[in-house]
């Protein structure tokens, strides 16, 4: 008996309705002898539920009994595709595309040489894609800023506070910011109006006395100490501020702040009109 003969001619006809794709099975006529004659051959057309037009570019995956991909194939411009080789047992139909509903057709069988003409019914749905999802976060183009991002990401000394950490912590005032750094001693001024920084004490051979030793203050790189104790509140106020550097030994400033006067440490501002 040739292939053509071994094929089933008896048609059958099953309508049934899953997850919104409909798949109609009918066993096919004829096909070429290069085909196998012990695996199938399931071939269709994947239609719009709502417009009954084919549609391109789905992908159309055989399951076997244990949801294993055994055969794929994307639709054509017409909607059609063909799936060869495909042994004989039970069999799920998956559809997918980005327009629509992914569907998986409820459960078949395909028997020995057999070919299947299917259609299956897509649903329309419209995808919403991912919310915005921020991989990689370039730090500020500005040359002002450059620097302080770069020892951000190498944390080598110091004690450093990014925009979102000021935010975080939402302090009235600059120095309130600072009240926690260890070493740092807020004192108020003349007139307590204001609070001077200055560190716990003095480094050993560097001066200072019993109320500390005055810290160099920059803002945006400028030295704003250079008259003697300034407040950073009189400077600043939180919001204006988009990252503070804090250094408490000579030997953990950087070179841009390295003076004989950063001998009690450094506090550099960065703000945001640096940017």
């Amino acid at each position: 008996m040739d292939t053509t003969s071994k094929l089933r001619t008896v048609l059958r006809r099953l309508t049934v309705a899953a997850a919104g794709a409909v798949l109609a099975v009918a066993a096919g006529g004829p096909v070429s002898a290069q085909y196998n004659s012990v695996e199938g051959v399931i071939r269709g057309v994947v239609l719009d539920e709502r417009t009954g037009q084919g549609i391109a570019d789905v992908v159309v995956e055989v399951l076997d009994h244990v949801e294993r991909i055994q055969r794929s194939a994307v639709t054509d411009e017409e909607g059609r595709f063909t799936l060869l080789r495909v042994r004989p047992g039970p069999f799920w139909l998956r559809a997918s595309h980005i327009a629509y509903s992914r569907t998986k057709t409820p459960m078949w069988r395909i028997g020995s040489g057999e070919v299947l003409d299917v259609s299956i019914r897509l649903h329309p749905e419209v995808v919403l894609l991912a919310p915005l999802e921020i991989t990689a976060r370039a730090q500020s183009a500005s040359p002002v800023l450059a620097r302080f991002y770069e020892r951000l990401n190498r944390r080598m000394g110091g004690t450093l506070f990014t925009r979102e950490d000021i935010e975080a912590r939402n302090p009235p005032r600059v120095t309130d910011l600072l009240a926690g750094v260890t070493g740092v001693n807020l004192q108020s001024s003349a007139n307590q109006s204001f609070r001077i920084v200055t560190m716990a004490r003095a480094l050993p051979g560097m001066g200072g006395g019993p109320n500390g030793c005055p810290v160099q203050i920059y803002v945006d790189g400028i030295l704003a100490t250079r008259g003697g104790p300034v407040s950073p509140d009189e400077l600043l106020a939180p919001g204006s501020l988009e990252g503070v550097e804090v250094y408490r030994g000579i030997g953990t400033v950087p070179a841009e702040f390295l003076t004989p006067e950063a001998r009690c440490g450094v506090i550099a501002f960065w703000t945001r009109r640096g940017g």
